[in-house]
């Protein structure tokens, strides 16, 4: 059986392995296990787990579709590609710990330049687009981070709502019981959009 599977089976073969375990429990065993092959036969395509880690995030940043149509305007196009990116995290959190660990290859690089190009077009110096790309990044991974903290949090079962801490004056506590009743990205993402809307006008 080996003989007929190439290095795309091996890497969606690895995907169904993280959407079981997880990326941190990502193995060559585990992969070949999947496909009925020994071990072995994975490294005619891959030198060790990190090669098959980053190829396995390359078709996973594919999957995730996150580059919007052209046509749109830099706003809207910038919220779909957040949004984009801030889903498929979220589908899959266990890729946040490695996203500073892996190597970036041409699927990530290709949506880092159209980013940039893209906000490029709308007026802003490639620095600045390269800065608001980042901004973007840190935003996306910060809220799925926060989605996760707040779903294991007693703000999503509703039992911070029948007291007020006596740290917070009521009028912060409600803000923010308003702020988490929402999807992180939704608080957040706005912002950045009129941050960029006040640099273009500076620009």
């Amino acid at each position: 059986m080996s003989g007929s599977l190439n290095r795309q089976r091996f890497v969606d073969a690895a995907l169904d392995v993280i959407a079981d375990v997880g990326v941190e429990k990502l193995s060559m065993r585990r992969v070949a296990s999947q496909l009925g092959v020994s071990a072995m036969a994975m490294y005619k395509h891959f030198a060790n787990k990190d090669e098959l880690l980053g190829a396995a995030f390359e078709e996973f940043i594919a999957r995730a579709e996150v580059l919007p149509d052209d046509q749109l305007p830099w706003d809207e196009w910038l919220t779909v590609s957040a949004r984009g990116m801030y889903q498929a995290l979220c589908s899959e959190m266990s890729w946040v710990p490695w996203l500073g660990k892996l190597r970036l290859g041409g699927n990530a690089l290709r949506v880092t330049e159209r980013f940039a190009a893209k906000l490029a077009e709308s007026g802003l110096a490639t620095d600045a687009s390269v800065r608001v790309y980042m901004a973007t990044i840190q935003l996306v991974v910060g809220a799925v981070c926060m989605r996760a903290s707040l779903h294991a949090s007693h703000w999503q079962q509703g039992e911070g709502a029948a007291a007020t801490p006596e740290a917070l004056p009521p009028e912060i506590y409600t803000g923010l019981a308003n702020a988490v009743a929402q999807e992180p990205i939704d608080v957040s993402l706005p912002l950045l959009i009129e941050g960029v809307r006040h640099q273009l006008l500076l620009a």
